[in-house]
């Protein structure tokens, strides 16, 4: 029972990174792509960086509800500024989305609120696993069909890209720990609904390793294949998938409002699960 438990936060994981690091192809193709073969080493550091913030997570339990030490407000408000930020970010990739997609003249906004109910509605899922599993299968099989495809991608851009970071392990390694850093930020929102005592850190930070290393590898993968050019195109994914014609754009464009709606909710539950503390907070000052 516990090992099953595990698995689902792991999966819960995901869910709160996917919009910041999986969502657009733009992100890994900084971090790892554009550094040719150094970047499998990033790629393994990120991995193993991202289940180890998580297991500390996990270890150090959660914040309590209302903190008097300095540096617990601090961190408290930190986390709440980042699920704002966040938060915002979703919502306008959200509006792009609906741009894109539905036939209005204001698709932004239709997106950006249809996108706001979605998450509205996850946040009230009690088995948020599910959401990370739907990301784990059509996030990696997308990755993975991009990555098997053999016909050639053409990109017809002017210029020429140069890499400048290409090969170097040590710029590898910073952008590792920088990747690391802001999506386990992310992803850890999603332990908040964990009971203490019900998950081993040690056994949640492994599976999460092997679950962002797999989705991470087919990532790389697909993006080496297509060559420097989808490397340095603004929208990665949307040019490796032109291979498929119309399909390829549509299973884009559910891509990205997939992994935005997810971490939309993820950073909503934050922000939602405050405002009740500090109602609760407030109800129990005003009737002692």
């Amino acid at each position: 029972m516990r090992g099953r438990a595990e698995w689902r936060a792991a999966l819960g994981l995901l869910t709160g990174m996917a919009g910041v690091g999986l969502a657009s192809g733009r992100e890994l193709a900084l971090f790892f792509a554009q550094l040719g073969d150094a970047g499998w080493a990033g790629l393994l550091l990120a991995s193993a960086l991202f289940g180890l913030l998580a297991g500390c997570a996990v270890w150090r339990g959660p914040s309590p509800t209302m903190c008097a030490d300095p540096l617990e407000k601090l961190c408290a408000a930190l986390r709440l500024l980042l699920a704002a930020v966040v938060a915002a970010f979703m919502l306008f990739s959200l509006g792009k989305v609906g741009e894109l997609t539905f036939p209005l003249h204001h698709g932004f906004a239709f997106g950006a609120a249809f996108g706001l109910l979605a998450a509205l509605c996850l946040t009230r899922l009690k088995n948020a696993w599910l959401s990370g599993l739907v990301i784990l299968v059509y996030v990696g099989g997308f990755y993975a069909a991009n990555a098997l495809d053999p016909r050639p991608t053409q990109v017809h851009i002017h210029g020429y890209a140069e890499f400048m970071l290409a090969g170097s392990v040590p710029a590898a390694l910073a952008l590792a720990v920088l990747y690391a850093a802001l999506t386990a930020c992310a992803g850890n929102w999603s332990l908040s609904r964990i009971r203490p005592g019900t998950v081993r850190p040690a056994a949640l930070g492994l599976r999460a390793v092997g679950l962002v290393c797999v989705l991470l590898c087919l990532a790389n993968l697909a993006l080496l294949r297509g060559g420097n050019a989808v490397i340095a195109h603004p929208m990665p994914w949307v040019a490796l998938s032109a291979r498929w014609g119309l399909a390829g754009f549509w299973l884009c464009a559910g891509l990205k409002a997939l992994c935005a709606v997810t971490t939309l909710a993820s950073a909503l539950s934050v922000l939602l699960q405050r405002f009740q503390r500090h109602r609760n907070y407030r109800i129990r000052a005003d009737n002692p």
